[in-house]
């Protein structure tokens, strides 16, 4: 596809999905209280303020950030090369619920994340315990209303959507649609990337198989039936990850953000894998993450500056470039402010007009069944 058709098919779909989940209502419960900066003395009062006592901090400190996750990776050398603010990153592989544990048990230490990375439906739940300063970047006004927080608690700098990694070498015949997946000749090969009950991309495979299945976004039960047949059938395996499950054989079918594949992919070929991804016909999910800054964090305004630059044009590009779609890519795509090369790397746009975004009411609600119903219905 040529990149002007792809710019102009990738700006067709996001206007569609805009105006679809612009009607969400994503109003996150109590928290913030709609100020830019927060109440602290010591955080900049603009953006040159902020980086300028960014640079004296001299680090951000992040959590479940890992380099092939949505091309952070460009992201730290472009943030420390641009601000001279080293990122160092704990627990790379965290899950969100793992993410707001931790702030809570570090709270007030120099190890205390300054910024998380956690999907969409842990936003409330961080909101609700006290976990989060309210700040809003200096281009808060470009980011569309379903990805941010109207206080100023979260933004979503991207989304992507749910794809299978597939060992090419191990599967005769791809699977097309979640009914596929059925097939006997599938056994012990099919994975979900972890534990629903954790994390937000096993949570959003498991709506997938909902859409796929006559649910919808207010109804996950049966995504969870269909991983509980699955189960029974043996099917469905656990892995220790999704790059390991197919590295070491574990499973060869496994689902994930189509954004991790493309950042694994180089690797996994390296590692002898015959590796491809792709997205099923039907079921097409997506969500985004959100990078709220934690209340009290050590370095408060390399917090913020991190949140500056993953909402930036040079931010957007580097998300884009690891498969991501940032939260300002209709604005960005229209003014021609997104490389050749980064559009290629983005879902095709018959793929992102199919995707369908949860409210954060939505995710709290299927996050109740799943954490009621998961062991009870899926025996692994």
């Amino acid at each position: 596809m040529s990149s002007t058709a792809n710019r102009r098919g990738f700006t067709r779909a996001l206007r569609a999905l805009t105006a679809v989940v612009s009607t969400l209502a994503l109003v996150a419960c109590g928290g913030g209280n709609g100020n830019s900066a927060a109440k602290s003395e010591s955080v900049g009062s603009n953006l040159e303020e902020i980086a300028a006592k960014a640079k004296e901090e001299g680090e951000v400190r992040l959590i479940a950030y890992p380099e092939t996750w949505a091309n952070y990776k460009g992201h730290f050398a472009g943030f420390e090369e641009k601000y001279g603010v080293k990122v160092k990153v704990d627990s790379p592989d965290a899950s969100s619920a793992e993410e707001l544990q931790a702030v809570e048990n570090l709270k007030g230490q120099a190890t205390q994340p300054d910024v998380l990375d956690i999907g969409y439906s842990f936003t409330n739940a961080a909101i609700d315990r006290g976990l989060i300063d309210p700040y809003k970047p200096s281009n808060w006004d470009s980011i569309p209303d379903h990805l941010k927080d109207p206080d100023g608690n979260w933004v979503g700098a991207y989304y992507g959507v749910i794809a299978i990694g597939v060992n090419m070498d191990k599967v005769k015949e791809v699977p097309k649609t979640f009914a596929d997946l059925k097939d006997p000749q599938y056994k012990g090969q099919i994975a979900i990337p972890g534990d629903p009950r954790q994390g937000a991309s096993s949570i959003a495979t498991v709506f997938a198989a909902s859409l796929a299945n006559g649910g919808s976004l207010d109804d996950i039960q049966p995504g969870i039936d269909f991983f509980a047949e699955l189960a029974d059938s043996g099917n469905l395996v656990t892995v220790s990850s999704a790059a390991a499950g197919l590295t070491q054989g574990e499973a060869d079918i496994i689902f994930d953000w189509n954004y991790n594949w493309l950042g694994r992919e180089e690797q996994l070929r390296a590692d002898g894998v015959n590796f491809q991804y792709f997205v099923l016909e039907d079921g097409v999910f997506g969500n985004y993450y959100a990078q709220p800054v934690t209340v009290n964090s050590p370095q408060p305004n390399a917090a913020r500056l991190w949140v500056d630059w993953l909402t930036s044009d040079e931010g957007a590009e580097q998300y884009a470039l690891g498969g991501a779609i940032p939260a300002r890519f209709t604005e960005l795509a229209e003014a021609g402010k997104l490389s050749d090369e980064a559009l290629a790397s983005l879902p095709d746009p018959e793929i992102v007009a199919q995707v369908k975004l949860p409210s954060a009411e939505q995710g709290d609600k299927a996050n109740k069944v799943i954490a009621s119903e998961w062991a009870k219905k899926v025996k692994m």
